[in-house]
């Protein structure tokens, strides 16, 4: 079974054999791309899904543990505004580094009639 990572040229390959659970998954993934700790945290917004047998994306938890083995064919990790990006539901705690700049104002362009003409950009 492969693995791939958001920023990894490279999949990894898991045996599911192994493992008896979804926390035995999540210590062999963070394992296998040095993320201790990552996976488990919610505030680190890292996602995991996989793909079926369908083709279709499911959230990795979702099927009981037996049932997730018989039918996944790869796993995907990824940052969680990846996936809102990608629906096109980005929220204000999702905004980039671009968005949350603070905003550069040319006061010559600004509709202030009356007001002395300033060229001067206002942070």
């Amino acid at each position: 079974m492969k693995v791939h990572k958001q920023g990894s040229l490279v999949g990894r390959a898991i045996d599911l054999s192994r493992l008896r659970s979804y926390n035995d998954l999540l210590s062999e993934l963070e394992r296998l791309f040095s993320m201790e700790g990552l996976l488990t945290d919610p505030n680190k917004r890292w996602r995991i899904v996989y793909t079926n047998r369908e083709n279709d994306i499911m959230v990795v938890g979702d099927d009981p543990w037996h049932e997730f083995c018989n039918i996944v064919s790869k796993i995907h990790i990824y940052k969680q505004e990846v996936e809102k990006m990608a629906i096109g539901m980005i929220t204000d705690d999702t905004k980039s580094c671009l968005e949350q700049t603070p905003m550069i104002v040319d006061a010559s362009k600004s509709s202030s009639v009356g007001q002395p003409n300033s060229s001067t950009t206002v942070v």
